[in-house]
Order: C-alpha cells, then sequence, then structure tokens
C-alpha cells in the first residue's frame, strides 16, 4: 500500500509541475549526471573532474571541500566492483559497506554506511541482540537517496567528502558522505552494454544496462542489471556470494524547465557462513583451517522506489526527492569453534524507509550570493528476532524480538559570499530532531522476558550543526581554505545483556563531531602536475560501544555481557593526493594519509582497554600507481601497476587482563603490501578485454575487526565468523558496448 501511495503522489506531483510555464533559463540539474571528466587542448594536462559534492555543479579542483572522486568506467576496467575496492586508495578512509552487523554475521545488515571509518570516527556499536546497526558516523547515498541501493554497477561516479556535510546531506553525515551517482537515462542516444567477468575462486560475472530513447529528447529508459557469483575465499560454500540486482530508470522532460525521474532498483543477495574455522597458533602469523558445519542459506533483498523532480522557476530551482525502501532477512547461522558452539537465528520480516528531501537553491551562477536550503523527513518501521542458542542443550545466550519506530526531521541551509572575484565565505546551519520508540522482549541465559514499552522504549534527540569556511584563489589554478563544521550523529535504546546475565536497558546518546580543517588544492606545470592536501583535527563527542566483556578480570573466554560505555575521541592528520603526467602516455598517482587517532579518559572502565588507540585506524596508509597507454594500430592497450600499503595496528581492542595473559600480538596486523597489475586492451571504442591480479603476491592478514573468541593452553583461538582479507584473485573481462 505504502508503495502505491508513494507513486501515485509522486505522479501527481509531476503532472502538477509539467503544467506549470516553460521559462528559457538555464536547466542543469543539481543532481544531473555529468561527465567524468573534461577534455583539454594539451594531451599531457590532467582533465577536469566535473561534480556535484556540494549539490551544485562545479570541478573537483574549484570545490573547496576534501572530495576525492572514482570514474565508474575505471572501476569497472580495473575490476573494483565492492565499495571497499572503490574507495581503497581513497586518503582517510577505511572499509566499504558494511555486510553484516556484530551480532548476525552473514545476515547482512540494513546500515551498509556502519562499514566506513572516515579519518579515525567509526560507528556506533550496537548492543549484543540487536540486528540492525545504530546510525552510522558516515553516510552513502546513492543517487541522492540515503543508504539507497545499486550503487555497484553502470556507476557514473563515486564522490567522496571528508567531514561533516550535514549542511548539504539529509542524514547521518557526521564524518563525511560517500555519494555514488548511476547513469541516467539518455533521451538523444540508443545505446546498450554488456561485460562479462571470469576469475578464480569460480567468479561468474555479468553487468550491462540499455538506454532506450523513447521519445527523442522528451522520454528515455534506462534498465541495467548485475549479476555476482563466487565461492569463498577459504571454504567453497563458506563465506559464497550470490548477488542479483536490477535498476530501472525513467527520466521525462516534458518542458525545458521541468523533469522528472522515476526509478526501481532491487537487489537479491545469498550468503554462506561456517564451512571453515581459522585460528590463531601458536604465532600471530600462524593461520589453521579447520572444517566446520556450514551454516544454510542466508537471504537479505532490498527494494527500492525513488523519484527526482527538478523544477527550474527561473530565479530558483526547485528539487524534490521522494525514496521508499524495503530490507527484508532470513538467516540461519552457524558458530563452531573448538569451545563455542552456538546457531543463531536472525529474521527481519520488515524494515521499511520513507525518506523526502526537498531542495531550493538560487540559479544565477553570476550573483555573489549562491544559497541554498532544504528539508528531510525519514521514517523507518523496524520488526526483528533474533535468537542465540547455545549448544547442545542451551541455554539461549540470547533471545530477542523488537518492533522499533525511528523519526527524523531535519532542516539545513548554506550560502556563499564572494567579497570579491578570488575570495568567498561559506555559512550554513542544520537543526535536527530524531525520535526513536522501541518496544521489545528480551531474555539472556533462559532469564524472565524483559519488555520495553511506552515512554521506557522512547529516546529522542535534537542538535543544531553548523559550518563555515572561507576560501581564497591564489591563481586561477591555486586554492586554499579553511572550515570549521560540527555534525550530530542521534543515539538509541535497546535492551541487551546486563551484569547479572539479565535483560537490562540501555541508551546510547547523541553525539557531536567537531572538525577544524585547512585545505589547498594546485595545478602545475600547464596542468600537468596536481597537488591537493589538507590538514585536520576531530574533537569527538564520544564513540560509543554496547558490546564490550565488562569481566576483564575472568579468565577467557568470559560469559559475554553488555554496558554501553561512551569514550571521547580526538583525531588529527594530514592527508594528500597527487597526480602527474610528465608525458601523454602515462600517469603517476600517490594517495597517502596519516591519521593519528585516540581515545581520552576510560573512566571506570579504564581496565577494559589495554590502549587508548583507536583500533582498525593504520597511522600510515597510501597507495603509489602508473598507468601507462601504449598504442597498437588502431587499438591500445593500458597497462597498470598499483602498491597500496599501511602502517602497523591494532584490529581490534582488547582488556588488560588479555594484554597480560598475551594477547596483544594477535590482535596486532604489522604493515603490509599488497600489489595489483591490469591490462586493458582496446580493439576499438565499442570493445575491450580487460586481464587483472589483485594481490599479486597473496599477503594474507588478518583485517580490521578481526575478534578474539577466547584463548587457550598457548595459542589465541580467533573467531571462526570473520575471515582473513582478501587473497589473491585474478580474472578476465570483456566489455562489449554498442
Amino acid at each position: 500500500m505504502k508503495q502505491v501511495q508513494f507513486l501515485l503522489s509522486a505522479s501527481l506531483l509531476a503532472g502538477a509541475i509539467a503544467a506549470q510555464p516553460a521559462f528559457a533559463q538555464d536547466t542543469t540539474s543539481d543532481t544531473a549526471a555529468a561527465p567524468s571528466a573534461q577534455a583539454s587542448a594539451d594531451d599531457r594536462a590532467l582533465g577536469e573532474i566535473i561534480v556535484t559534492a556540494e549539490r551544485r555543479t562545479s570541478t573537483a579542483q574549484k570545490t573547496a571541500a576534501s572530495i576525492s572522486v572514482r570514474s565508474g568506467q575505471d572501476m569497472l576496467r580495473l575490476g573494483r566492483y565492492d565499495l571497499k575496492n572503490i574507495l581503497e586508495d581513497v586518503p582517510g578512509v577505511v572499509g566499504g559497506a558494511a555486510s553484516n552487523v556484530n551480532t548476525s554475521p552473514g545476515g547482512g545488515t540494513d546500515n551498509p554506511a556502519a562499514g566506513l571509518t572516515i579519518r579515525g570516527v567509526q560507528s556506533n556499536s550496537g548492543a549484543g541482540g540487536s540486528v540492525t546497526s545504530t546510525a552510522a558516523a558516515a553516510a552513502i547515498y546513492v543517487d541522492d537517496v540515503y543508504n539507497g541501493i545499486g550503487g555497484n554497477y553502470d556507476i557514473d561516479r563515486v564522490e567522496v567528502l571528508r567531514g561533516p556535510q550535514g549542511t548539504l546531506y539529509g542524514r547521518s553525515a557526521t564524518a563525511g558522505v560517500v555519494a555514488i551517482h548511476t547513469n541516467d537515462p539518455s533521451t538523444t542516444t540508443f545505446g546498450a552494454n554488456l561485460a562479462a567477468e571470469i576469475g578464480n575462486y569460480d567468479l561468474r560475472h555479468f553487468t550491462g544496462y540499455a538506454n532506450i530513447p523513447i521519445v527523442e529528447d522528451r522520454l528515455a529508459l534506462r534498465v541495467s542489471g548485475n549479476y555476482y557469483d563466487r565461492d569463498g575465499y577459504d571454504s567453497a560454500k563458506g563465506g559464497a556470494v550470490t548477488s542479483t540486482d536490477l535498476r530501472a530508470k525513467l527520466l521525462w522532460t516534458p518542458t525545458d524547465n521541468f523533469s522528472a525521474l522515476f526509478g526501481y532498483a532491487q537487489q537479491y543477495n545469498e550468503t554462506h557462513s561456517g564451512g571453515v574455522s581459522i585460528s590463531q597458533g601458536t604465532s600471530p602469523t600462524d593461520f589453521i583451517y579447520t572444517q566446520t558445519a556450514l551454516s544454510p542459506t542466508g537471504h537479505n533483498h532490498f527494494r527500492q522506489y525513488w523519484a527526482r523532480f527538478n523544477l527550474d522557476l527561473g530565479a530558483v530551482a526547485i528539487t524534490y526527492l521522494p525514496a521508499y525502501r524495503t530490507w527484508y532477512q532470513n538467516a540461519t547461522l552457524y558458530a563452531r569453534t573448538s569451545f563455542f558452539n552456538a546457531d543463531q537465528t536472525v529474521s527481519t520480516p520488515k524494515d521499511n524507509f520513507l525518506t523526502q528531501e526537498l531542495r531550493i537553491r538560487n540559479t544565477d551562477a553570476s550573483s555573489k550570493l549562491q544559497w541554498q536550503a532544504g528539508f528531510l523527513y525519514y521514517k523507518n518501521d523496524l520488526s526483528n528476532r533474533n535468537d542465540l542458542l547455545l549448544l547442545p542443550n542451551g541455554p539461549y545466550q540470547f533471545q530477542s524480538t523488537s518492533d522499533k519506530s525511528t523519526l527524523a526531521l531535519g532542516g539545513f541551509a548554506e550560502a556563499t559570499y564572494s567579497f570579491t572575484p578570488t575570495t568567498r565565505l561559506t555559512a550554513g546551519g542544520r537543526y535536527d530532531h530524531t525520535r526513536i520508540r522501541n518496544t521489545m522482549e528480551y531474555s539472556a541465559y533462559g532469564s524472565a522476558f524483559k519488555s520495553l514499552t511506552g515512554d521506557e522504549g522512547l529516546a529522542t534527540f535534537n542538535n543544531f550543526t553548523y559550518k563555515v569556511r572561507l576560501e581564497h584563489d591564489l591563481t586561477s589554478r591555486n586554492l586554499v581554505y579553511a572550515t570549521i563544521s560540527t555534525g550530530f550523529s542521534p543515539g538509541d535504546v535497546t535492551l541487551t545483556t546486563g551484569t547479572d546475565n539479565k535483560p537490562e536497558k540501555q541508551l546510547l546518546k547523541a553525539q557531536t563531531l567537531t572538525t577544524y580543517e585547512i585545505g589547498t588544492k594546485n595545478r602545475f606545470l600547464n596542468d600537468r602536475l596536481q597537488v591537493n592536501a589538507d590538514v585536520y583535527y576531530n574533537d569527538y563527542g564520544g564513540y560509543q560501544t554496547a558490546a564490550v566483556n565488562i569481566f576483564p578480570d575472568a579468565p577467557p573466554p568470559a560469559p559475554p555481557t553488555f554496558r554501553t560505555i561512551n569514550l571521547p575521541m580526538r583525531s588529527y592528520g594530514v592527508e594528500l593526493e597527487v597526480q602527474a603526467r610528465p608525458w601523454a602516455n602515462g600517469t603517476f598517482t600517490f594517495n597517502a594519509s596519516y591519521t593519528h587517532a585516540r581515545y581520552g579518559d576510560f573512566g571506570e572502565y579504564d581496565s577494559l582497554f589495554s590502549s587508548h588507540t583507536v583500533p582498525g585506524v593504520a597511522p600510515f596508509q597510501g597507495t603509489v600507481a602508473y598507468d601507462h597507454s601504449i598504442p597498437i594500430g588502431n587499438a591500445s592497450l593500458l597497462l597498470r601497476g598499483a602498491v597500496r600499503f599501511f602502517t602497523g595496528h591494532d584490529t581490534s581492542s582488547i582488556s588488560d587482563s588479555w594484554a597480560d595473559f598475551g594477547a596483544t600480538p594477535y590482535t596486532h596486523v604489522n604493515s603490509q603490501a599488497v600489489g595489483d597489475l591490469n591490462a586493458t586492451l582496446l580493439l576499438n571504442s565499442n570493445l575491450s578485454i580487460t586481464g587483472y591480479v589483485r594481490n599479486v603476491t597473496n599477503n594474507r592478514f588478518i583485517p580490521d575487526d578481526w575478534s578474539l573468541a577466547g584463548v587457550a593452553e598457548g595459542p589465541i583461538v580467533s573467531s571462526s565468523r570473520y575471515n582473513l582479507n582478501d587473497p589473491r584473485t585474478f580474472g578476465v573481462i570483456l566489455n562489449i558496448r554498442y
């Protein structure tokens, strides 16, 4: 019914707006798809990348913000589809789209942004028994839809903004935003594409699109599809993934000043866990693989309906973005180790999201004052069940049922004033109101169920955040800027296991991030050398976790219980992006970042943390790459080599007692380097063949979030739910375009 109401209201609005008179004005949309780069007269010059990061069309070099852009065509050619691979060479960013949450490995998550850590700012950790994540510290947008789907195929570009973005983006843009733009329909040109990929681990991947102009210059349809299937990396079926995606976009431009885009997308995922248990032997790098029971297939799928309306009224332009998204999951998971055996059943029959965003902006690009304002409505209705049965005969570690409703309202505005043609001041503000009502029943270790009802399950959060930025053009090719900005992350309310192994209410508080940043963007040597850099300082109100063991002195493994812990966090760092083209056929790239991230005072929980260092964040990370093009008659060969590296760091936090027991080396990964090779033969503009090898040396190491499940007489046993980093993978891609 909600889908029908959504589409009906969208259609009525489209008809009403289309009836407005036309104006002879610039109809460029603030979200319109743009080409990835502008050509330069000098074949050795670097192109200008077109972005809409600040909700206006500009170039990356003219945008006074820490922004990195990745081309969809480049990602397809390099065999990089998962968000973690797309973002792997972006300075200051760790991780990608989360595939699961702490208490439902393999089952999936409705909040993929929980997998992102930007500049050391982590997303809060949900309490044990919670299927879905709390509000993430960063935001992922796909086609302007918050946590939208379909961001891994038919991509135009991916824009990554570091630092708070609440005055421009709707929800949870606290530490930054990853804005994925897929290709929109073209009303003028028919086109089709098919890419077929095969690789090791029985990889089969097919993706493509068809663009059909139905009425020239007025109506067009673009249909895209994606199928991805591979075996697990450490067990043929354990870790195996199958994903089937479909997206359709219909673009209607009845007048010169109005456009309407209607979209539908769906994603079906099958996941598998178990099959092998990976444990560390007598040394941290000695990995032992043990066959275990394979969990039944886990299922989760998304559906999404959305629209985008753009109306140019002459002096102002209005954009309206309604979206409705559903998520479903059903999975049974096996956990099998030498000392811990359990079955977990995770079910989310209802998880519906309704978002509506309205934006208005001025259209006169020559005006000294550029402004925009907007409003966001966000509504989530969730029902889930999560049971973890200890084997062989119980009890349940926890049993949880929850019906939760989240309502968020936000108003935001931002304006830029040009004092002179070279000096500009930007100021913006945002007000948020979030209300969460959780009706829940929870039991731990066979205790009586506790209920969370009425006002006991109600939590409200209100906050005001702002941004102030001063920027100056030293020359037409050299920009400097300084920014102070804040971001707001709402809290949550739930039931979980308390200190006496009985149900206990947990409240995660709202937190504010304040960021100070100075940056510069530069082109030298007739646009053959680009150097962008920034320095920043983050003051975060507190990373919160409700999933730590509060019996640090108990012999491990201790019975898991949970307590909300608020940890103030500070981070500072430097980010650098360098690109050079010394000759027409070759390009050097160097991206790097230094991040110093530390928790503040632990207070009464000091014994739970053996280090103040934020885990999962390497102090130094970077990528060195070289691209070279070799003409071969009418064809050309594109070669690329890249090395990604990071310095040693802890992958997870452990208590003082575990550190005293000797566990520290087992949660620490030493400095690592991973090399990739790529070759593409462009036979003509419509046909190419690509071969790639990722992680050439097959370097295996423990990934971030590696968790210790217990300590035996000598070796430390790692949880079987986590895998090592990706091994060596290779494949061939045939790309045909019409």
